[in-house]
């Protein structure tokens, strides 16, 4: 009986949800203030806007950089203003830590196959090409 619960419990497991990830920004309150701008950006675009651009960049860049090879490490990393460099810090490591998180409840090989496809989808070279064009890169030492 024990032996026929293992099993079925085993079952469930495999055939409940399989990997997931998704995008998720949460701008920073100190970039949503007025007057969080000391000098008008070159651009005019606010800081909340160039937070949320770098952290997609850098959280799509992630996931097709782990795409290609899982222990890739991701850049991090960017100029800019306070925003658009907390951005990319920020969205850089919440999805290393997302994939990461996925590495510890799923094979290797799925988790990589779900990234692949992830990357493939057009938000994705929409997202990326913000900072990286077309090229996904990983942090080089």
């Amino acid at each position: 009986m024990k032996r026929a619960c293992a099993l079925a419990l085993a079952a469930l497991a495999c055939a409940g949800p399989g990997p997931s990830l998704e995008c998720r920004v949460n701008v920073p309150a100190l970039y949503l203030q007025p007057g969080a701008e000391l000098v008008p950006p070159p651009d005019g675009e606010p800081e909340p806007v160039r937070y949320t651009r770098a952290y997609q960049a850098f959280w799509w860049n992630c996931v097709a950089v782990r795409a290609r090879r899982l222990d890739a490490r991701c850049p991090f990393t960017c100029s800019g203003t306070p925003a658009a460099s907390d951005g990319c810090a920020e969205g850089s490591s919440d999805a290393t830590r997302d994939i990461d998180s996925l590495l510890q409840r799923f094979p290797p090989g799925r988790v990589q196959s779900y990234l692949t496809s992830l990357a493939a989808q057009p938000e994705a070279r929409e997202k990326l090409a913000a900072y990286f064009g077309n090229t996904p890169r990983a942090w080089l030492p």
